[in-house]
């Protein structure tokens, strides 16, 4: 019984956190990402590791970090954004990261500078990982024999291939390092202000009612599996398949989509992914005809950069309609219905 009391208070101090969490990725994130803002992602995952770091100076309990994690990538679900599936596999790998260095080198401050350097850094690893899911490892052939012309045009004495990865790695884990020094320091603050030296601490209700996005929607399961068939097929066919006969079947599956859903519609309709559509296919074309060692014809070239295209449409719209059809409330129900009335509540923690 103890010990489900303590199972218990560590997950309602891990919805605390997770739930601030989510605000800020819900409620922030929206309004960083319509704003185009630079780095919105870094300045949300710094966000949430001063919330963790500070919070940790009072909460002491191990595996904090990844429950709270856990809960804000649930929360995420709620989110307006079409796009749901990265966020949330980032916000959970860098809990994550920052519960295997607390482990590791205990709560210290090497222990929350490391794992902030690795939660932060995270964000570059996952935005490269991208690139190669939605256009093939082709997109690495492109970046590499771009950057060694350049290399050979600018007489560069460093290799160009690594050093801007380098260079934004490190900033990317300085930044991490700057944020857990603010953390450090304001979780330092809250133990030594009386007013947090109270035993109880009482949350209000949180209560997290869910938009009605898509009113009118015909939800179906049917379409979830078919969607999923879709994409896998199409991925699976590429380059398996003469090229008119893939793309033809790419431009019937993003049309279907594009009727049937209307945020699918609303990702292919932007003006900035038609603009990215005619510069990858030119930089790759002039990269494969007049960079590589072994040169292909131009319209060899441009069928591959057209099909790295179409292989992203197909992911982008993909995810979008995958999200769209999660948002039944046949599948939501068994998935988070259990935490929502958890999350409704008022509750007294008590603070060891």
């Amino acid at each position: 019984m103890p010990q489900t009391a303590h199972l218990n208070e560590k997950w309602i101090k891990a919805s605390v956190l997770g739930t601030i969490w989510a605000s800020s990725e819900i409620v922030l994130g929206s309004f960083l990402h319509n704003l185009r803002v630079p780095f919105s992602g870094n300045i949300l995952t710094a966000i949430a590791l001063v919330i963790l770091i500070s919070a940790s100076y009072k909460w002491k309990e191990s595996g904090l970090f990844w429950r709270a994690g856990v809960i804000c990538a649930l929360l995420k679900t709620m989110s307006p954004s079409a796009v749901i599936f990265g966020p949330m596999i980032a916000i959970f790998s860098e809990s994550v990261l920052l519960e295997l260095s607390t482990r590791l080198l205990g709560r210290t401050i090497p222990g929350f500078i490391l794992g902030s350097a690795l939660a932060m850094s995270w964000n570059l690893f996952q935005k490269i990982f991208n690139f190669i899911i939605f256009y093939g490892y082709n997109i690495v052939e492109v970046y590499t024999n771009l950057m060694k012309y350049a290399e050979k045009q600018l007489f560069l004495k460093f290799d160009a291939v690594w050093a801007p990865l380098v260079l934004l790695l490190i900033f990317y884990a300085l930044f991490g390092v700057f944020s857990a020094i603010i953390g450090i320091r304001t979780g330092k603050k809250i133990v030594s202000n009386p007013l947090s030296n109270s035993n109880f601490i009482h949350t209000s209700n949180n209560h997290f009612s869910r938009q009605q996005k898509h009113n009118g929607f015909n939800y179906s399961k049917f379409w979830l599996t078919l969607n999923v068939i879709l994409i896998a097929g199409t991925l699976f066919l590429v380059g398996r398949i003469h090229f008119a006969v893939w793309a033809a079947m790419v431009f019937v599956i993003a049309t279907v989509w594009a009727m049937r859903y209307k945020r699918a519609l609303r990702q292919i309709a932007r003006p900035r992914l038609w603009i990215f559509f005619v510069a990858i296919t030119m930089v790759t074309a002039f990269v494969l005809t007049r960079m590589q060692l072994e040169p292909v014809s131009a319209p060899e070239a441009i069928q591959t950069g057209i099909e790295m295209n179409l292989r992203a449409i197909i992911l982008i719209m993909g995810f979008t309609v995958l999200g769209t059809e999660l948002y039944n409330p046949v599948i939501e129900l068994p998935i988070s219905g259990n935490f929502r009335r958890r999350s409704n509540f008022r509750s007294t923690v008590y603070l060891q």
